[in-house]
């Protein structure tokens, strides 16, 4: 382990080059060596950790490595105090893992590491180190594949905890926290590779709101990566209505590096898209390298999904003007059946009103009386 003065390292003096420390509750995340210092809660307390050399940073950004299993490497990693008082560190490896949203993160620092976390032993053990304000550590390590390591990549990450805070001013203790800088590592065992990425579980919700013809459509869909080589990925996604009606792409969404054997959910939203009662939305998952650029990266992945995207004001308001129109063709024809029994009757009366005088027809001549008449004859 050798102690150099930031003052006499240029790389380090250009603070852009530095970790970004999270608080409790760390991510090592995609911006590890971002273009921040490092920057605990308290503006006063900054470190920072990289990948370095024996005499000192080289410019890398990550700790990779091409190891066949039963090889081994030694490296360093330094860790700089940018703070003005000493700082107390504790320096470990741990196994690296994903968040559901794509972020390469590490699990709490009680976790036992199984992978690349326990590959690594620190020179000298994993202990606490004292790091004087304005000087950085070049800590050396050894990493050594087991022999039963499965080929692909490998991930993990050296991180740097700070496991005491300097005491105030009236010479009480501050509480300590687990605030960790990390730097990642990466492994490629060699042998048989299977590149893949799948996408699956798509969802499609549409939000129409108070717009009559268009709305909001949010499609929700999973990538897993089965496979034993970290890749990246381009998905295209296309939305379709009832009958194959064409209602859009969106644009290319990039995916995040995928480690083996994680998944993240993805969720992209697609505004002005027409309630075409039945939506569909296909999703075409192209791998991509996040390593060597003629490396095989495995075959595109499809899936589709539907949703129901149906007009509810709109139907109301059909519904509405449907429920008008039969209203008045069913009192039409009310006063229909009304007019004709009303022209029925006016008829039956007048009939009845043209014969109500007489009480019998008058007789022809000749014609023979009625059976029993009486009939008068003149003398």
């Amino acid at each position: 382990m050798k102690k150099n003065p930031l003052s006499n390292n240029p790389l380090l003096k250009r603070r852009s080059a530095l970790a970004a420390v999270t608080a409790l509750g760390f991510s090592l995340a995609v911006g590890l060596l971002a273009a921040s210092p490092a920057q605990a809660a308290d503006d006063d307390i900054s470190w920072a950790v990289q990948p370095s050399s024996a005499t000192g940073p080289d410019g890398r950004d990550t700790l990779s490595y091409q190891l066949a299993p039963g090889e081994s490497v030694t490296d360093y990693v330094g860790v700089s105090n940018l703070s003005a008082a000493p700082l107390q560190m504790r320096v470990y490896a741990m196994d690296a893992l994903m968040t559901s949203d794509g972020a390469f993160t590490l699990p709490p620092a009680d976790t036992k590491s199984v992978d690349v976390g326990s590959w690594v032993g620190i020179t000298g053990g994993e202990g606490t180190y004292t790091i004087e304000p304005g000087t950085r550590i070049d800590i050396p390590f050894r990493l050594t594949v087991p022999p039963t390591a499965s080929p692909g990549d490998h991930a993990g990450g050296i991180v740097a905890s700070l496991s005491e805070m300097p005491s105030t001013g009236d010479g009480a203790q501050q509480l300590a926290v687990d605030r960790r800088v990390g730097v990642r590592i990466y492994v490629d065992v060699p042998g048989e590779r299977t590149p893949q990425l799948a996408v699956s579980d798509v969802t499609v919700n549409y939000g129409g709101g108070w717009d009559l013809f268009s709305g909001t459509t949010e499609v929700s869909y999973t990538v897993t990566n089965p496979g034993n080589v970290r890749l990246g990925g381009t998905v295209d996604l296309n939305l379709d209505g009832i009958g194959g009606w064409d209602l859009g792409t969106a644009p290319s969404k990039q995916l995040p590096e995928l480690l083996p054997g994680s998944s993240i959910e993805v969720h992209e939203t697609m505004d002005n898209v027409v309630p075409a009662v039945l939506l569909t939305a296909t999703t075409n998952l192209t791998p991509t390298s996040v390593g060597d650029a003629g490396e095989d990266v495995g075959d595109p992945s499809t899936a589709s999904g539907t949703g129901w995207a149906i007009p509810y004001l709109l139907l109301i308001i059909v519904i509405v003007i449907a429920g008008l129109i039969v209203l008045l063709w069913l009192r039409g024809r009310h006063w229909r059946r009304r007019a004709a029994l009303a022209v029925a009757s006016a008829a039956g009366a007048g009939e009845a009103a043209s014969g109500g005088g007489a009480t019998g027809a008058p007789l022809a001549p000749g014609a023979p009386a009625a059976s029993g008449a009486v009939v008068a004859k003149a003398d």
